[in-house]
């Protein structure tokens, strides 16, 4: 019995002593396993070569590992540039804003930081949700588009940032309206009135002005207050004649 038990004894051991010897073995195996880096040029020129044939996933991939493993090399700063591109180009918006802006904060006075900024803004502006839902991304593409506009007055992508607001301004003032019209539906004057007044406010000169003019008519109008009422309908009126929501007021 005693004999049996010293045997058990001994096949644990050596168990025990030969996983332990594994463990080390692979362990020491794995810390002389070195990740293989490409020299910059390499990763560069792969970048390229990936972007030229519409392979933006490839393209980023290796303009992100030159950027990680060689920030110094003389041509980072346009692979974090690229890396942006092709992040933009493959319709990774999200990505790309951050790429973007990253290389904004790194080199806020680099000669590229207005094309960067345009892209950041365009990379909001292509994030930008339907009517009725939020906006908070076209909201973010006006402000960098201000911000570069700003900053670079006479930059030709500054030019191209006034057409953005524009649109986005008009696309702000129907969400805005759109939330109005959603009280005036329901009912609810006052809401509707205060939401029509915002695009008033915020948005003028935009499309949606006249009929904005004649739903605020309406609104005081079922609230029985006949100044308010008087006020907007003649300002409807006297800025907008040719209007049909004048003829309908």
């Amino acid at each position: 019995m005693k004999s049996k038990i010293y045997r058990l004894l001994v096949i644990a051991i050596m168990a025990i002593t030969i996983s332990s010897a594994s463990f080390i073995l692979l362990t020491g195996c794995a810390k002389n396993v070195k990740k293989h880096i490409l020299p910059p040029d390499v990763y560069y020129k792969k970048g390229i070569f990936y972007a030229q044939q519409h392979n933006y996933s490839g393209a980023a991939k290796n303009f992100k590992a030159l950027i990680e493993n060689y920030p110094t090399y003389h041509n980072a700063q346009k692979a974090e540039l690229k890396l942006g591109d092709a992040y933009f180009l493959e319709g990774k918006f999200i990505e790309a804003q951050g790429a973007y802006m990253d290389f904004i904060h790194l080199h806020p006075r680099s000669k590229f930081t207005p094309f960067a900024m345009y892209y950041a803004a365009m990379s909001y502006y292509k994030r930008k949700q339907a009517i009725g839902r939020t906006q908070s991304p076209l909201k973010h593409a006006k402000l960098v588009f201000e911000e570069l506009i700003s900053k670079y007055p006479y930059s030709k992508y500054s030019k191209k940032a006034f057409k953005y607001i524009k649109i986005i301004n008009m696309d702000l003032s129907e969400n805005s309206f759109f939330t109005g019209l959603y009280y005036f539906n329901a009912s609810l004057w006052k809401s509707a009135a205060y939401m029509f007044k915002v695009v008033l406010k915020q948005y003028p000169g935009t499309p949606i002005i006249p009929k904005t003019l004649y739903y605020l008519t309406m609104c005081y109008k079922n609230l029985n207050d006949k100044k308010m009422e008087s006020y907007y309908k003649n300002t409807l009126r006297e800025n907008y004649p040719q209007s049909k929501y004048a003829k309908m007021a």
